[in-house]
């Protein structure tokens, strides 16, 4: 089951832009095989266009979640491939 992070407070999903299998650029949540470090987390946060500076890049405000792949699977289909949607998760729901 692939993991994410969340917003602790407003149930955000991490999402940034990135590469597919066939090195395809996409807008999808970013998603990993096992539990992230902090040094992933915080690369990812970097990524994404966050620093510690800003309230939301800071690494306390973030929680790593498991996913099962249809949430993985409906949280980017609901993000559409475009960077100016979110998707949260509560309660196990995925919704934009």
């Amino acid at each position: 089951m692939p993991y994410a992070l969340k917003r602790s407070d407003t149930g955000q999903l991490l999402a940034s832009r990135q590469v597919n299998g066939y090195g395809l650029p996409y807008y999808g949540i970013v998603l990993w095989e096992e539990a992230p470090t902090s040094l992933r987390i915080t690369e990812s946060l970097a990524f994404a266009g966050l620093t510690p500076d800003d309230p939301i890049g800071s690494l306390s405000g973030w929680e790593t979640v498991e996913l099962t792949e249809h949430q993985a699977k409906m949280a980017n289909v609901k993000l559409r491939n475009d960077p100016l949607r979110t998707v949260k998760m509560l309660d196990g729901t995925v919704f934009s």
